[in-house]
């Protein structure tokens, strides 16, 4: 059994994470942008979240030397049944969590309303933080009070020069919204075997560090209901799992695919600019502008007519999109979905809806030389529910190579 104990620096900015060498050793370093408020240490709930998916990976059972949230216990429990049913190639055994104590938080009624948004400073995040910085929620409308950005996520930690350029990026944005950034630091990436499949775990115990002033955390869905992925890291289906008492989880955006994100964020033309979605390129902090992450958000700016100019040194090119490679399904399925949305469009250049559709058809001959393209997302794969339900049911036989990053699409 791994016994966890909590180590706070004195200005509360540094939390780390210890076991006695039963696993790594983990930590957290907060750091307010421009003025903004630290976070407050509300407890180690966080801790526990942090440390789950790395102790169920190793099989080994976990005793929280402090306190933990009724509620979140509850929660984690049932996100072992869940992961350990849908990816035991992972979570190797449900392990048992003992604490040294319980306890509930004060009625909703009675806590912050507050919220803090996970931010990264690309197009989904940025959706998120606008509708609500805004006011164009609706009743889901949230008063976000704080951005988190993370560097140790997407962003290698050794990539710091990266790192502070995005961040610079990021504090542009907040800034134009009224909304304070605080980034974090931390090593948690390093600790986990299969990021894909965990890192809604690592973001969710980013979020609880901000508790203490913060009765919301808005985590904005990968993509939307009607194309979504239910067994990932993160989505609506689980995100749930990591609320408490205290602080409640939501999933936001899902009502809405990438383009009708891409036509919202493009209204507010002081953000666009400064959106960085660029992942599998050098890790500068700018976007590179032709890898496939890149080609497809210009896509997405063409289908939801985002006039120029755009956040890349170029513009979209028939060759960028001949070019570009498209390695997962995932890929394939978010070009189809545009595809789709470019023919219903009489703006869009017809040579760039000639490239997309030349492109999709290049690549099913190439996976299958008798498959005939045929337009759609539906003809591609059918109802998504139904290929929904199809991943789900085939996961648990499925390696993690197999489950390649939707991010590689945003």
């Amino acid at each position: 059994m791994a016994n966890l104990k909590l180590h706070i620096s004195e200005d509360g900015l540094r939390r780390e994470v210890k076991s006695g060498g039963e696993l790594p050793d983990l930590f957290f370093e907060a750091q307010p942008r421009r003025g903004a408020m630290a976070p407050a240490v509300d407890g180690g709930d966080f801790a526990l979240i942090a440390m789950l998916p790395i102790a169920m990976q190793a099989g080994k059972d976990l005793h929280a030397e402090f306190d933990v949230d009724s509620v979140l216990l509850d929660g984690l429990d049932h996100f072992q049944d869940v992961w350990c049913d849908w990816r035991p190639d992972i979570f190797r055994k449900k392990i048992k969590i003992t604490t040294a104590g319980e306890y509930v938080r004060e009625p909703v009624a009675q806590r912050s309303q507050d919220a803090v948004a996970a931010f990264s400073s690309g197009l989904d995040s940025t959706f998120t933080l606008s509708r609500h910085a805004c006011k164009d929620a609706g009743r889901a409308t949230r008063n976000v009070r704080t951005a988190v950005m993370v560097h140790g996520f997407d962003m290698p930690l050794d990539a710091e020069e990266g790192f502070e350029t995005l961040a610079r990026n990021g504090s542009a944005i907040c800034d134009e919204l009224g909304v304070q950034l605080v980034t974090v630091r931390t090593n948690w990436r390093r600790l986990v075997s299969n990021w894909e499949m965990t890192f809604g775990a690592g973001l969710a115990s980013v979020l609880h560090q901000f508790s203490g002033g913060h009765g919301i955390a808005l985590v904005a869905t990968e993509e939307s209901y009607q194309n979504s992925f239910p067994v990932w890291g993160n989505s609506f289906w689980s995100d749930r799992f990591f609320s408490s008492s205290g602080m409640k989880l939501e999933s936001d955006g899902g009502a809405y695919d990438r383009i009708e994100r891409a036509r919202y964020v493009g209204r507010h033309r002081k953000l666009v600019p400064h959106l960085r979605v660029c992942w599998a390129g050098p890790r500068t902090g700018q976007n590179c502008g032709v890898c496939p992450k890149c080609v497809l958000t210009k896509l997405n700016f063409v289908a939801a007519d985002v006039p120029q100019p755009w956040p890349f040194s170029e513009g979209l090119t028939e060759d960028l999109i001949a070019k570009m490679p498209l390695r997962t399904r995932w890929q394939r399925q978010f070009l189809e979905l545009i595809l789709s949305k470019l023919e219903s469009n009489p703006a869009v250049e017809a040579s760039i809806v000639s490239a997309v559709a030349a492109r999709l058809d290049r690549d099913a001959r190439a996976n299958d030389p008798g498959k005939i393209l045929v337009s759609g997302l539906k003809a591609v794969i059918g109802s998504p529910l139904a290929f929904m339900s199809g991943r789900a049911r085939n996961s648990r036989n499925r390696h993690a190579k197999h489950d390649t990053p939707p991010e590689a699409a945003n």
